[in-house]
């Protein structure tokens, strides 16, 4: 902590026209609880050091980050995200359910997922070591002034299978890291049920789970799709010209800045853009992240697992499974992609960012270059 001070002197020193207001949205229960004390020993002292004026909110429910930040009358110059996914989705939302109004935004990986697994055990000071510094790296891209625009995942939720615009009154929600649905993500839930066990409580919850009825075990989806586009006057454009509603779309979901990027596709037109290509499909799990293509534009990929049967198949499968490495046996890469559960679905609820909801019918899309990020 001595060396890494002593640097950021330095760069304090050399650095101007760096935000000077940072509201830190605190998780204080992120992590076991030890979020708040990992922050408050390694990362304020070096916001203050830095010359920052510094915020704390500690978020007190689910929700209230997202509530908070929408409301807020005046934004910081730096928002900090001192907290695990479900925080970072509930800033994003916030910041991009605003009139047009945003700010750059840090993170800074307290999360009970980013810590090395093996600090469980406590053998050496080594695994310690290496998340200290992981934390004070985090901070390095706000103090050097280094950023860029990330695009993020936008879900909405739809009325009924025939009309997106028929829509309730429902205010949409964002993130970053992804979509995930069905038996794989309801077993990552339930492991820590069985905390007692250590490293083998994600083995124990999928042995568990092996001997259930199959009829849970299955996800009914009609799903509808458009494919992946650069940027065309069909997809970067048509966000001008729909109508706000009345507290479901913002006017404005992107920086003006980014407003005028959009207008420049007014001109580039691809007729493949707005098609829609439709299925059917019985899957166990529904994987659906935002990734860059080979032609360095955004997409989303889509992953259904349908392989999964309960018995001694799916016993042997378990080192697979808790790796995560089971092989998905279809891929929809698209723009955005509609998901229509059956009736009959099983009561598993959807994952947004770490986040459960009920599962209903969703349309999930991209928007381009919507946050700028120290990183």
């Amino acid at each position: 902590m001595n060396e890494f001070s002593n640097d950021v002197m330095h760069v304090g020193q050399n650095t101007q026209g760096t935000p000077q207001n940072v509201l830190v949205v605190m998780n204080p229960i992120a992590n076991n609880k030890k979020a708040e004390n990992l922050f408050k020993k390694y990362c304020e002292p070096i916001l203050h050091l830095a010359g920052y004026s510094v915020e704390v909110l500690r978020t007190n429910y689910i929700g209230h980050a997202k509530a908070y930040v929408e409301e807020l009358n005046k934004l910081p110059d730096v928002i900090v995200v001192a907290g695990g996914d479900g925080t970072k989705s509930e800033v994003i939302t916030g910041l991009l359910r605003r009139q047009g109004s945003s700010c750059p935004i840090s993170f800074i990986p307290l999360g009970r997922d980013k810590q090395p697994k093996s600090s469980f055990f406590s053998l050496s000071k080594q695994h310690e070591l290496d998340y200290v510094i992981q934390l004070c790296n985090s901070l390095v891209p706000l103090l050097k002034n280094q950023s860029k625009y990330e695009s993020v995942i936008q879900y909405d939720v739809l009325n009924d299978a025939a009309s997106e615009e028929g829509a309730a009154q429902l205010k949409p929600i964002f993130g970053l890291n992804g979509f995930s649905w069905g038996l794989l993500k309801e077993l990552d839930n339930k492991k820590d049920k069985y905390w007692y066990l250590g490293p083998l409580k994600h083995h124990i919850a999928a042995f568990l789970r092996s001997f259930s009825g199959n009829v849970d075990w299955q996800l009914d989806t009609d799903y509808v799709y458009t494919p992946p586009c650069s940027g065309c006057s069909n997809c970067r454009v048509q966000r001008d010209k729909t109508p706000p509603n009345k507290g479901f779309f913002t006017k404005k979901l992107v920086s003006p800045q980014n407003g005028k990027v959009d207008a420049s596709y007014k001109l580039v037109v691809n007729e493949k853009c707005s098609s829609n290509q439709e299925g059917s499909i019985t899957s166990n799990q529904i994987n659906i992240s935002l990734n860059q293509n080979s032609e360095n534009f955004d997409e989303l990929e889509s992953k259904f697992i349908n392989s999964l049967q309960p018995g001694w198949e799916f016993i042997k499968n378990i080192p697979n499974i808790t790796n995560k490495t089971i092989e998905p046996n279809f891929i929809v890469k698209s723009r955005t992609i509609k998901l229509y559960p059956s009736a009959n679905t099983p009561n598993i609820f959807y994952s947004i960012d770490g986040e459960e909801y009920e599962p209903r019918p969703i349309k999930v899309s991209i928007v381009p270059n919507a946050i700028k990020v120290f990183c």
